[in-house]
């Protein structure tokens, strides 16, 4: 009996150093990723804002192919309107998953919670409008990658909005979670190119003047489908593994974080500070 009770004391301290620990990687990956989004969201909101105040439309075709076309009123609203909400998205989304704002600031944290899972549905539509009527550098592929994201978003949204109405909060953060992942999935898609760029020393595995090949077509469904799958792992790891599951989805994140971290830089230095 005595044997038991010493196991179990010593069992007891390891469960919650586990558990610190795949806490403290998955706020560490949260802050790297949001600093990447709000360094984003400042290069989308100068370089298309600027260009939008100079009357310089055409200079968003070099970075969208067709984000404006002279004479096509709703199609040039329908990116400008694209890239609003997805500043939106970028500033707002991060803030619903601080613990200090969500207890302390309920307030705030339910109605930018509702603009949030409303942008999410707007984007996602005029998201569908733009890559079926102005087309995509990736071809037939990158159209039907981006569709399925658009589509995901509309029903993670749809889920985080139940749930919360239904005062089920557990489950509304896991869905709120996978409807942060998949609306974060044009971020994903540059810092995964930028780091796949870093670490080759150039392009492998696609041609960059087509923009498409094996890696693109990969990237295309990975920038929704990986971090949805790493959530789940994550999930799991929370709710079911004991301590060694726990630190080696500790180990994980950390790695995923370096990655993270790596793809931010690159992108920053070689997209997005050359543009502002």
């Amino acid at each position: 009996m005595k044997s038991e009770n010493s196991s179990a004391s010593i069992a007891q301290p390891k469960t919650v150093k586990a558990d610190k620990a795949l806490g403290a990687a998955v706020t560490f990956w949260f802050l790297v990723a949001v600093i990447g989004q709000w360094i984003f969201a400042y290069y989308v909101t100068f370089f298309y804002g600027s260009s939008a105040i100079n009357g310089d439309f055409e200079k968003w075709n070099e970075v969208l192919p067709h984000g404006y076309i002279p004479g096509e009123t709703m199609g040039n609203l329908a990116v400008a309107l694209h890239i609003v909400l997805a500043i939106i998205i970028m500033v707002g989304g991060p803030l619903q998953f601080i613990p200090q704002i969500r207890i302390h600031a309920r307030a705030f944290h339910r109605w930018n919670g509702r603009i949030y899972i409303f942008t999410a549905l707007l984007i996602s539509v005029d998201g569908l409008y733009m890559i079926w009527t102005r087309g995509n550098i990736g071809g037939l592929v990158g159209q039907v990658s981006v569709s399925i994201n658009a589509f995901l978003i509309m029903f993670f949204a749809i889920m985080s909005w139940r749930t919360a109405v239904a005062r089920d909060f557990n489950t509304h953060r896991r869905w709120a979670l996978r409807l942060f992942l998949v609306s974060n999935g044009v971020w994903f898609f540059r810092i995964g190119l930028m780091f796949w760029l870093f670490i080759n020393g150039g392009p492998v595995g696609f041609d960059p003047e087509t923009f498409q090949g094996p890696f693109l077509v990969f990237l295309g469904f990975g920038q929704f489908l990986v971090p949805l799958a790493i959530l789940e792992l994550y999930l799991q790891a929370q709710d079911r593994s004991g301590t060694t599951g726990k630190f080696a989805m500790t180990t994980l994140l950390f790695f995923l974080t370096i990655i993270t971290g790596i793809g931010i830089f690159a992108a920053t230095m070689s997209m997005w500070l050359p543009r502002i």
